[in-house]
């Protein structure tokens, strides 16, 4: 079974998370997996640099603030980056879990269902937390 968790920045995802991974879960950080796969897939980076340019990658090295520019003053960029990590993180996560023993597995990430990742997972758990408390 893929459970998903998710919540807010600050909210405490990464720590129910931590509680699992402590009694022998499996958990994938999408987030730590996201930025890996854009240094290591070759399709992903081919992908990233046809729709952002050759300036996205710098001396074999993503230029995350290169990237960023385009992608925060503009939601199609946003849009047409989310289209290609999002599959390949997804697919990186299938096969991840796939090797994984165990009767269940976590998928930690902060967008599950902005990202329309829900269906990917067959139980979610929502991690909540006060703004104050966040804060």
């Amino acid at each position: 079974m893929k459970v998903g968790v998710t919540g807010g920045i600050g909210s405490g995802k990464s720590t129910v998370c931590r509680l699992f991974a402590q009694r022998g879960i499996a958990v994938y950080d999408s987030d730590a997996a996201a930025k890996r796969l854009m240094r290591e897939d070759a399709a992903l980076r081919c992908g990233l640099t046809a729709r952002f340019g050759a300036e996205t990658f710098r001396g074999g090295e993503l230029d995350r603030g290169y990237l960023a520019a385009i992608v925060f003053s503009d939601p199609q960029a946003l849009a047409d980056l989310n289209a290609l990590v999002h599959p390949a993180v997804m697919r990186d996560f299938d096969a991840w879990a796939a090797r994984q023993q165990g009767s269940y597995v976590i998928l930690e990430s902060a967008i599950l269902f902005e990202a329309g990742l829900e269906g990917s997972v067959d139980k979610t758990l929502a991690v909540l937390a006060p703004r104050e408390l966040r804060i």
